[in-house]
């Protein structure tokens, strides 16, 4: 859920230094819960900190470090139990998160199988994958958001065009069980605002469910005749047949983390500059040095720049390779060597800020400010996801949220790396 705000202390400067080489992460399979039976938190005063009196404090280290995925699930269910008895009990934005990290926990192995399948066959690293998709929906089963226009939905938070390169990796048998028909991904035959009126009628349907909460149920039994007014009329039944495939699937987690991990592996290849890319790999013999039961398989570090610079594109657009050039003053082919803080300080303080209209400027591109303080924001959660409990690896430049506006330190910045 792209536009959704998940709570995160900004974060003071780190002082401490990271070999990105061999950077002090979770392993792999400690990113999702495994179905641990949970405290008793039925009579603490905060589920959403407390611990049962009776705890001893091992008890509690254990809990918060190597257990810290299945204590958040806990508390959810314990939070989420308690609103049901007391409704209005806590607020709307932490009963919606406490939502997405209990529904996390279903099928939680399965989803960690597909996100380790995904990463050797899309030779993404596992770390950076796990972070873009617990940053994406914190791995809960989300039905389609209207995300300003996009309307994503699943785990991926996928929307129809990039579910549409997804497809095409299938068989044509495949495609045609999931009810998927033969058309171009750049046609335009569909666009991610097609999805509007479906979700528009959906809404209808939810008696009382907040909207995140919405499944493909709730689309049932809308017909091409409900929705032909806000279509185009040439080819109206095959769009149809292609959103309502969509609609009908995209909450599928094996399909959604297959497939963006394929879109995600497309804009490596098309837009990350090829310095980048060949920068940060680990030489013949070497490897991440942490011992996990999964393996790190691929080449990469496991915090690739190239690939965390994948995730600014997928959230911000192609665009923001010229920012990062315009940034150090060069073209992408004489890029610097950059670490992880490198990229998010180029893709915050990027561009020449204009006080009058609030956008940014760099080469002959443009965005607004908010802009590029969620994309920085995306990719240092992505990396805290995957981060140590206490011991974040990348902070974002964030001074006041990023919905509120623009710092003063960002007004005076010339945009370029001094």
């Amino acid at each position: 859920m792209k536009s959704l705000i998940i709570a995160f202390l900004i974060l003071p400067h780190l002082a401490y230094s990271v070999d990105w080489k061999n950077p002090d992460l979770i392993c792999p399979e400690q990113a999702v819960a495994r179905g641990l039976p949970c405290p008793d938190l039925t009579t603490v005063r905060n589920p959403s900190e407390d611990f049962p009196t009776e705890m001893q404090p091992e008890e509690i280290r254990i809990w918060k470090t190597q257990n810290a995925v299945d204590l958040r699930v806990c508390r959810a269910k314990e939070l989420l139990r308690r609103e049901a008895l007391q409704p209005g009990s806590f607020g709307a934005l932490p009963v919606q998160i406490a939502w997405m990290h209990a529904s996390a926990g279903n099928s939680s192995q399965e989803k960690y199988k597909a996100m380790v399948e995904a990463s050797t066959k899309y030779n993404i690293p596992i770390h950076v994958l796990i972070g873009a998709l617990t940053q994406e929906s914190l791995l809960s089963d989300l039905g389609i958001s209207p995300d300003g226009g996009n309307f994503s939905c699943g785990i991926g938070q996928l929307n129809v065009i990039e579910w549409c390169n997804g497809m095409k990796t299938l068989s044509p048998a495949e495609q045609e069980k999931l009810g998927w028909p033969a058309i171009s991904c750049e046609s335009k035959l569909v666009t991610p605002a097609m999805v509007g009126p479906f979700y528009d009628l959906a809404l209808k349907k939810l008696d009382g469910r907040p909207a995140y909460q919405i499944d493909a149920k709730d689309f049932k039994g809308i017909t091409i005749a409900d929705v032909a007014h806000r279509l185009p009329r040439q080819s109206a039944a095959l769009r149809f047949k292609a959103l309502s495939s969509f609609i009908n699937n995209c909450q599928n987690f094996e399909l959604g983390i297959r497939i963006k991990a394929q879109n995600l592996r497309l804009l490596f290849d098309r837009h990350v500059p090829a310095k980048m890319k060949t920068s940060e790999l680990y030489s013949e013999g070497e490897g991440f040095k942490q011992t996990c039961e999964q393996k790190n398989t691929s080449r990469y570090y496991p915090l690739h720049t190239g690939w965390l610079m994948t995730l600014a594109i997928y959230n911000a657009g192609a665009t923001m390779v010229d920012l990062l050039g315009h940034y150090h003053q060069t073209t992408s082919d004489k890029l610097p060597a950059l670490t992880p803080p490198d990229l998010v300080e180029a893709l915050y303080w990027g561009g020449k800020y204009n006080p009058a209209n609030g956008r940014i400027y760099f080469k002959k591109y443009s965005h607004t400010a908010t802009k590029s303080c969620v994309v920085q924001r995306h990719v240092a959660r992505a990396v805290q996801h995957v981060s140590r409990p206490g011991n974040p690896l990348l902070r974002s430049l964030e001074e006041i949220p990023c919905a509120q506006g623009v710092s003063e330190r960002r007004k005076t910045s010339s945009g370029v790396r001094k």
